[in-house]
């Protein structure tokens, strides 16, 4: 039997969650997207717009994503429980009104500069549902799994970016109306799946529903980058027609999102199981910190690599927490579009005051030496500060460490030589092989023979994330077949009736 429902699952495995690496791209272009309307002035508008255009554009949509983000998150999370609640429906009208917005931007030199806010708001209302779509696919898949494609979407978005802005005027155009399309469209593609339930859980089961636990750790993370956001938006916000403190626009420093990309799609690439990432905290970190330190020097030079420093401290703390995010979503079984949109609104109100701050400051004390300075160690005693007194001692998305040990667990470390069920070996094979809660499930069903198919129906998921998820077992435990699987099962059991103490004799006393 077993070895039939081996042969039926190798002839249902489909290449396609094998290399999903083309598909989750469209992340990437919609970070590219986001970076274009964020540090690029087209040609189209700057003959007609004045240059404070650029800052007030910048406010605008950090502003509209904090509100998009928080009112989305929130509606998309309680809609009616209906299973049959496509996704497609808001994300062709995100594609739509995203193509809209850059269009209008485009043309913002015949309509005027209110009909370029509005584009821009436009922009940010598209932007917040496609990334909390694509952020919500994320936690359907292995802790791996998203970490490559993030570290791969900055790549990507930093290069299209820096191409971009050596492009013509014509083309650079285009490419700014197509990303939302191109994004829009690899996300239907992708998550063609995937339904809208109400109050957004993982599945059924699928992790511990303990908010109070998640909270402290939720919370820790978030902090540290909304003051990373608040000081980073301060200094753009510190600029003039005629100087700036920080020359994010500039090409090399979008690089910058490059590299840390680089780093974590390597670091994701190599490890077997979820990294730990401690080393990239503390070099995220102190990179941000010596970026900030050298906008205290007013040579081009250095401030071209404070801001190449900055950007890429930042994409590295941001990507980061946006993997912890996943991991706590996947663990207590969070709200996934509310644990993300909160997390996201509280990022972009900080941009948005940081760059209002820091353009009064500018207006204020621009001429005076020591408003660098003074940014600087401001920024510095606040991360310090907060890393001080809410970072734990291990790094905060090491979600594992949260994660409350299963009682089997805690019982095999204690007593080994104590008899265990076949239902314990499961659990004893999902600890050794670090599975994460819905891979055990999928696991459980696996070890009765079931197929796809069935998997899919009993835990509510889409056939793409089963087969997801079947992979990542397969990769952990080293398998290439449910048969290899069924054997580890099997060998395991026999390891275990072999090691089971000799059976208490017991004595029957007939009574008179």
């Amino acid at each position: 039997m077993r070895m039939h429902e081996a042969t039926t699952m190798e002839q249902e495995r489909s290449p396609r969650h094998f290399s999903p690496t083309i598909g989750l791209a469209g992340f990437g272009v919609l970070l590219g997207w986001h970076f274009l309307i964020l540090y690029f002035s087209f040609p189209t508008t700057a003959d007609v717009f004045p240059s404070e255009f650029a800052l007030i554009r910048q406010i605008v949509l950090n502003l509209s994503l904090c509100i998009f983000f928080g009112l989305f998150g929130y509606l998309m999370s309680n809609l009616p429980q209906r299973d049959s609640i496509p996704s497609h429906t808001l994300s062709f009208s995100a594609m739509g009104v995203g193509t809209v917005g850059s269009i209008a931007l485009v043309a913002g030199s015949a309509l005027g500069v209110i009909w370029s806010v509005l584009a821009v708001v436009l922009i940010g209302a598209s932007e917040a549902i496609l990334m909390l779509f694509w952020l919500r696919f994320y936690t359907e898949t292995a802790e791996n799994y998203s970490g490559k494609n993030l570290g791969l979407s900055a790549v990507l978005a930093s290069l299209i970016c820096f191409f971009t802005y050596h492009l013509t005027v014509e083309v650079s155009a285009i490419v700014l109306i197509a990303l939302p399309l191109a994004s829009g469209t690899l996300l239907v593609c992708t998550t063609r799946d995937i339904p809208l339930r109400k109050n957004d859980p993982l599945g059924l089961g699928s992790g511990i529903p303990d908010w109070d636990s998640a909270r402290k750790p939720y919370w820790k993370t978030t902090a540290q980058l909304m003051t990373m956001s608040l000081f980073f938006g301060a200094v753009q916000g510190c600029s003039s027609p005629e100087r700036t403190l920080m020359p994010a626009a500039d090409p090399i420093t979008i690089l910058g999102a490059g590299l840390a990309g680089i780093v974590l799609l390597v670091i994701y690439a190599r490890a077997r199981a979820l990294p730990n990432l401690g080393m990239v905290i503390s070099v995220s970190l102190m990179m941000y910190v010596a970026g900030i330190m050298l906008l205290s020097f007013y040579e081009p030079i250095l401030a071209q690599l404070a801001a190449f420093l900055i950007m890429t401290g930042f994409i590295f703390y941001f990507i980061l927490t946006l993997i912890f995010i996943i991991d706590l979503c996947r663990t207590f079984n969070l709200n996934a579009t509310i644990a993300f949109g909160k997390n996201q609104a509280f990022e972009y109100s900080m941009f948005a005051v940081g760059i209002i701050a820091g353009q009064a400051l500018w207006a204020q004390f621009g001429d005076t030496h020591i408003l660098p300075f003074a940014i600087s160690c401001l920024s510095v005693f606040a991360l310090f500060a907060i890393t001080v007194f809410l970072t734990t001692d291990r790094p905060p998305w090491e979600a594992a460490y949260y994660k409350p040990k299963h009682p089997v667990a805690e019982e095999i470390e204690a007593e080994a030589a104590e008899v265990i069920d076949a239902e314990d070996v499961i659990h004893v094979l999902s600890v050794r092989y670090a599975l994460t809660p819905r891979e055990i499930e999928v696991f459980e069903l696996l070890s009765r023979g079931r197929n796809a198919e069935f998997i899919q129906k009993a835990l509510v998921i889409s056939n793409h994330t089963v087969k997801t998820h079947i992979y990542n077992i397969y990769k952990k435990m080293d398998v290439h077949s449910l048969q290899d699987l069924l054997d580890i099962l099997d060998a395991e059991e026999e390891r275990n009736r072999e090691n089971q103490p000799s059976g208490t004799t017991i004595e029957i006393v007939n009574e008179p």
